[in-house]
């Protein structure tokens, strides 16, 4: 007699020419804590979507070597820093967002090892973010390698209002530099930005190298970097303040046996002094 369908927690079916029979895999609940969890790392991914997407032309141009799962690790990193009482509700500003600075786009080669001297980042005012770069050679501001003639510095910035999901994307004109100039006069960058309310602030910034014009594909000459990652609130930074750890007291347990008395009671002693008659 053969069979086809579920029986209970039986499941019958035909492989090939064999009549096969498998209980029904056990539905798996998870704990209360692993929805937490799988809840803040859900977060994490999304906020990194609209990382990628707020910067999607300098993604294309210098991402490379996975960018997608590095980026989301680094947003792990910095749900990590967020009180463990928020599990489950966490949000990307209540981290240490700073953690993003430094994040490179191409895994091959980092911006310090093409940019020699990178941009001073301030605020000018709660609506203006100043960049400045120094008056230098220009061998000592970006390096030299074979066969350009000219490099290229790019720069993008993303102001995300965390309240309303609003949000700009500023993109900032080339910054072309020609090999043939000796001297680099210095530069000076005033980008004005909405600042009421809380907000995160990312700064992207990039390099490349141009040959006769053409950028020069080879991945040890192109980078790009979240080079200022910053929580505002009003235009003025707000720093982090990382949770105190709760330090709870040794608990010595009580020695067990009969301990020494170190002095003596005044009777006993007495009576210790007087020799036998």
């Amino acid at each position: 007699m053969r069979f086809s369908g579920q029986l209970g927690e039986l499941v019958f079916y035909r492989r090939g020419r064999t009549d096969v029979v498998r209980q029904k895999a056990a539905a798996y609940t998870l704990s209360e804590n692993s929805r937490k969890s799988a809840a803040d790392f859900g977060a994490a991914s999304r906020n990194g979507a609209y990382i990628r997407k707020a910067f999607a032309p300098m993604v294309k141009r210098y991402g490379y070597g996975d960018l997608h799962n590095r980026l989301n690790k680094k947003l792990v990193d910095v749900f990590k820093t967020i009180p463990a009482a928020f599990a489950g509700q966490k949000k990307l500003q209540d981290g240490n967002v700073s953690l993003l600075q430094g994040f490179e786009f191409n895994a091959a080669t980092r911006l310090d090892h093409l940019l020699l001297q990178k941009p001073q980042f301030r605020l000018a005012g709660p609506d203006t973010m100043v960049l400045q770069l120094p008056k230098t050679d220009i061998l000592q501001l970006v390096k030299r390698i074979p066969k350009a003639d000219a490099c290229v510095l790019q720069v993008m910035l993303f102001n995300f209002d965390v309240d309303s999901g609003q949000y700009e994307i500023i993109s900032i004109n080339d910054l072309r530099l020609s090999f043939e100039q000796a001297d680099f006069p210095g530069a000076q960058l005033q980008v004005p930005f909405a600042h009421q309310g809380d907000r995160l602030m990312l700064v992207a910034m990039g390099i490349s190298y141009l040959h006769r014009e053409v950028q020069k594909a080879d991945r040890r000459y192109f980078a790009c970097q979240l080079a200022y990652c910053r929580h505002l609130k009003d235009g003025v930074e707000v720093a982090f303040i990382p949770p105190v750890a709760q330090v709870s007291a040794p608990v010595q347990e009580a020695e067990a046996g009969i301990s020494w008395t170190l002095a003596a009671p005044s009777g006993l002693s007495d009576d210790l002094e007087q020799s036998p008659s």
